[in-house]
Order: C-alpha cells, then structure tokens, then sequence
C-alpha cells in the first residue's frame, strides 16, 4: 500500500495542493527603481508602469496631486527603501515616491488601477512608507472602485503614518474587487503642515497588489495531505 501511495496517491495530493499553495499571486509591482529622479519635482500628474506582476504590462500606478500651483510638489527621489521589496533579491533601496512640501501635498492621490476580471481572491495592497519629516502627510485614507473610478468607498478609517522610520503597511480590500474589470484601489493622502520646505516630505516605495488564498484554503489543503499521511501509516 504504501507504494501505492507513493506513486498514485502522493502525486495526486500532491498535483492538488501545489497549485492552491502557489495560488498566492503578485499582480502588480512598483519599486520606483527604474524611474528618473525628478529634479526639481513636479505638480503634474505622473503615471507609472509595474516592474512586476501577472499584470505588468497592463497595470498602472496614477499619481495626482490636489493643486496644480507652484512650488514643486511631488516625485521620484533617490530615497528608497528595503522595507516591503519581494522582488529584488537581494533587496535594492533605491528610489522612492516623495509628496514633499507639507500641507501641499494635502489631498494627493495614489490609484493603482487593474483587471480584477479573473480574481476570485482576497485583494491587498502593500507598500513602505516613511514621514520623513513632522510637517509632511501624516496619514492616508484607502478606499477602492469597482466602475472604472466613477465612484470610491472608503476602506476603514484613517492610517496614521510614523515619522522617521520606513515601515511596512498593508490594506486589506477582501473580495469586494472580485470580477470589476476596471478595479481601481486608491490612498489619499493628508495631515501635511507648512509648505515651505521640501524637507517636509513623505516617501512611499515598493508597492505591492496581491491575491492572497483565504486561511481556509490552507486548512483544507493541508488536511487533504495530513489524511493521505494517516491513510499511508494504516495501510503498510
């Protein structure tokens, strides 16, 4: 029996459970690493494509910041971070987003924007982010769409962003994208004091949109191969 096992019953289990374990999926990646430094910043809107992703070449990261008035805004810095970077092995810092200039930066905006089509799994959105400094955004609100961006719900409350250090935050969105071909995920930004500066500033690197299997799922996988075990011990 138990040579049954190995080659029939194992590779089966086996052949079922792999897939659903790998079923965890990058669908799109942003590390910013790729993109020119601006210098001086900008205020218009600046679109990015992922450098990873099941959706690399059709998922988009939007940028827009709530006024278009001078001084220079928002960019791409060479301040990256590690924090968050499931790419890059090994890791590169690299470059970072940057919403400088304090209270300016009040109301801007980060969509990611993707095929959720032929996504049947919880959706969450990743990404390190660093207030460099007391005056810049200080926190965030997600919320999500499901019409192309017509119309936004917000996800929970307002995240508050640490000061001073890069850390890893992570926003859960469920099922509620399932099936929208046109879904959109979105930050906005606020909290920003002063405009003076662009010392005021918050970075944001390594973006990360991915399908995560339910817990349930791997219990049942799981339980699958933990009964072809006790099956293999009873029958040699």
């Amino acid at each position: 029996m138990k040579r049954i096992f190995r080659k029939c019953l194992l590779p089966a289990l086996v052949a079922t459970v792999a897939p659903a374990l790998g079923a965890q999926a990058l669908i799109a990646y942003w590390d910013f690493n790729d993109e020119a430094v601006h210098d001086p910043l900008v205020n218009t809107p600046l679109s990015f494509a992922p450098n990873a992703g099941s959706q690399a070449a059709m998922a988009s990261l939007d940028t827009v910041l709530a006024t278009t008035a001078s001084p220079e805004t928002y960019g791409v810095r060479d301040e990256g971070t590690t924090v968050n970077d499931i790419v890059n092995d090994p890791s590169v810092a690299g470059n970072a987003f940057s919403f400088s200039r304090g209270e300016r930066s009040n109301g801007a905006t980060m969509t990611v924007s993707f095929d959720a089509s032929s996504i049947n799994l919880p959706v969450e959105l990743s990404f390190a982010i660093n207030r460099i400094h007391a005056n810049g955004v200080s926190q965030y609100q997600a919320s999500f769409s499901t019409d192309g961006g017509d119309n936004f719900v917000d996800l929970g409350g307002v995240v508050d962003i640490t000061q001073g250090v890069w850390e890893a935050h992570t926003v859960d969105f469920g099922t509620a994208l399932s099936g929208a071909e046109d879904a959109r995920v979105r930050l906005t930004f606020d909290g920003g004091d002063q405009v003076w500066s662009t010392d005021h500033r918050t970075n944001v690197d390594n973006i990360a949109l991915t399908a995560i299997p339910e817990p349930r799922v791997y219990a049942v996988l799981f339980g699958l191969l933990a009964l072809g075990f006790v099956v293999w011990r009873r029958r040699g």
